[in-house]
């Protein structure tokens, strides 16, 4: 067994690690993540020393519900090996619950919280110091974001780490004075981030705090006091900035009158069009990027959105709505079922299930507005915690649980999946190289031409979508290529993908489909788009290109897929 101290810092490294390699910048971390989450499993406390009863009714269907759901996922979009390791190891994650790893899990959040609040200091009030390295470069004065480069993600961890903190330490012998501080010093980190999402999550600190009635007095005032804690701080900040310091970021939003839903109210209605469209199968799992992209939307957002930004909307649109209803309505059921356990008969286990309650909620709250689920260090996180909350309430409602001996599975199964999750994260960190040496290379390898490392690239097991991005972005007849623009258009859309395609398409003779494309390139008003665009303001005699015919063309996204235009063109 690894020991718990060495454990918990392996779980605070991802989102510490600033280190990063292009094209992917958060790949590292999510690697890491794994990599850490598998430790903590092969590594570990035996489960037998940890929880509960397994033969309880809420835990029985936990993991089930949870792979049906995966399949249910996977089983609408092909090419999803990526995917479906992660779903599992999420699962793994879910079933490894109980209170023995819960206090290794708590103290690498909490671990990674402080640490975070560290890095905020230096990236808010000493930026030149932050060297992409070890500290994430800040890209706008006045706001932190730790190493997560995402200010939202930054505050749903410090509250997490919150949470976790208070349910960890308000049980010891320590000076009153600790836990206090320790909240003020999280919460100084989500006034750093000036993330509304956060400001608003510590609503659900004040709720633990006044529904939880067996944390310490000292802890649930903490709690209490979170949100004027967080008041607090803005003040300073705000103090700060008209002092001669650097002005606070929420305070320059405010004075820009800017979009207070950042595009999010925008790709909502987007949205809710495409459910409307594909209402009982959706777009298929993963499709939004391509279906939202490819779908006549004149007032569109302007960013390449890859994710509704609401969990129960991506879902839907995704999935269809009696899928996702039957998914969200399955959580809602196991949730309910397992409410017994905020009144477990031990009262450490009572208090960890609130806090379990607490974190899914902060967890849900930020996947109304974000997708904080689609990153491996968040998700492990959430699926163990369900798991721990579940299994607490699995054993209130089946009765005494000194009657019923805890059972876990084989220890060996949990730690095969753990070592494999190890084993994973390291060869994709090496399959990942093949990629690196398109856009950044370096060494040996780094020195072959162009085509040979991007054909290196296409034969990655992970990434090679990527791979065939450069391909065909690069290209200087995409048609050539053609082939490779399935994996890239089906990963995320962009301006240079855009205007690949609908060359592509023009060079084979679909004119229209190339014209329908370069339409909603138009709509994106991007700066490529608008160099793209420049051929039509020229004067002459010369025929006008594609681009510029502004004649309607209607297709379904389904129908400007490459296999259905290699069908067209057979068809000729």
């Amino acid at each position: 067994m690894v020991p718990a101290p060495l454990l918990a810092v392996l779980l605070a490294a991802p989102y510490c690690l600033a280190y990063s390699q292009t094209p992917a910048t958060t790949l590292l971390n999510s690697l890491l993540a794994f990599a850490a989450w598998g430790a903590l499993l092969a590594f570990g406390p035996s489960a037998s020393c940890a929880t509960t009863d397994r033969a309880a009714v809420p835990r029985r269907w936990a993991v089930p519900a949870l792979v049906a759901g995966a399949c249910a996922c996977l089983a609408l979009r092909t090419g999803t090996l990526a995917d479906a390791l992660v779903l599992a190891a999420a699962a793994a994650c879910a079933w490894a619950a109980g209170v023995a790893r819960a206090r290794i899990v708590w103290a690498g959040l909490l671990v990674a919280g402080c640490a975070g609040v560290a890095i905020a200091l230096v990236q808010y009030f000493a930026p030149s110091l932050a060297d992409g390295r070890w500290i994430a470069v800040p890209t706008v004065p006045g706001r932190a974001f730790g190493n997560l480069r995402q200010p939202n993600l930054f505050s749903t961890l410090l509250l997490l780490a919150l949470c976790a903190g208070v349910w960890l330490l308000a049980p010891m012998r320590l000076p009153r004075w600790v836990v206090p501080a320790v909240v003020a010093w999280l919460l100084l980190g989500v006034a750093l981030s000036s993330s509304r999402t956060g400001m608003v999550g510590t609503g659900v600190l004040v709720l633990w705090g006044l529904l939880d009635r067996g944390l310490p007095r000292h802890a649930r005032a903490s709690l209490l006091a979170s949100v004027a804690i967080v008041a607090a701080w803005w003040a300073l900040l705000w103090a700060w900035g008209h002092l001669g310091g650097t002005t606070f970021y929420a305070e320059a939003r405010l004075s820009t009158g800017s979009d207070i839903s950042s595009s999010r109210f925008g790709i909502w209605r987007n949205t809710l069009a495409l459910v409307a469209a594909h209402p009982w199968t959706g777009v298929g799992w993963g499709d939004f990027n391509y279906a939202w992209t490819f779908s006549a939307f004149p007032g569109r957002p302007v960013a390449f959105f890859d994710h509704a930004h609401n969990l129960v909307l991506q879902l839907m649109v995704e999935l269809g709505v009696p899928a996702a209803l039957a998914l969200l309505g399955a959580l809602a059921w196991l949730l309910w079922r397992a409410r017994g356990g905020l009144r477990h008969p031990d009262a450490q286990r009572a208090s960890l299930a609130a806090c379990c309650l607490a974190m899914l909620a902060l967890l849900g709250w930020h996947s109304l507005l974000e997708y904080p689920l689609w990153y491996p260090y968040f998700l492990f996180p959430a699926a163990f915690v369900l798991g721990t909350y579940l299994a607490i309430g699995g054993v209130s409602r089946a009765g005494d649980a000194a009657a019923r001996p805890a059972r876990e599975p084989r220890a060996w199964r949990l730690r095969t999946v753990g070592a494999l999750m190890v084993a994973g994260a390291a060869y994709a960190a090496w399959d990942y190289q093949s990629v690196v040496q398109i856009f950044a290379p370096y060494g040996a390898a780094g020195q072959a031409p162009l085509p040979e490392r991007i054909a290196t690239g296409q034969r990655s097991t992970f990434f090679a979508h990527h791979a065939d991005y450069a391909a065909v972005t690069t290209a200087e007849h995409p048609s050539q290529v053609f082939d490779a623009f399935e994996r890239p258009l089906h990963h995320l859309v962009d301006a240079r993908l855009m205007i690949a395609y609908a060359k592509a398409l023009e060079e084979l003779g679909e004119r229209d489909r190339a014209v329908y494309v370069a339409q909603r390139l138009r709509e994106f008003r991007h700066p490529l788009g608008e160099a793209f665009f420049q051929a039509c303001d020229e004067e002459g005699d010369a025929p006008l290109p594609f681009q510029c015919d502004e004649l309607p063309r209607a297709f379904e996204p389904r129908e400007l897929e490459p296999r259905a235009v290699r069908q067209a063109l057979a068809q000729r």
